[in-house]
């Protein structure tokens, strides 16, 4: 029984950790969007400043793991750049 036990808080703690995983590798994805929008030509100074606090913000979600508030921080810094998301 404790053989059973402690196999099944391995895979929990693998499962968590490859959830944990994947929100960063979305979240880092987003900010090399954001990153290759800093090298759109014609960047005004209120397009650049919406980049820099997106990132600001996003930097921050990454940090916490916050896969959705990093994905909306880009989202909208690039809405406002006029730069769709892929």
């Amino acid at each position: 029984m404790t053989h059973f036990l402690m196999k099944a808080a391995l895979l929990t703690a693998a499962i968590g950790i490859a959830a944990t995983s994947a929100a960063r590798a979305d979240c880092e994805s987003d900010l090399k969007q954001l990153e290759h929008a800093f090298t759109t030509p014609n960047l005004t100074a209120t397009t650049k400043t919406a980049l820099d606090e997106a990132k600001v913000k996003a930097v921050a979600a990454l940090k916490k793991d916050d896969d959705k508030t990093c994905h909306a921080a880009v989202a909208g810094g690039l809405g406002k750049a006029g730069i769709k998301m892929k």
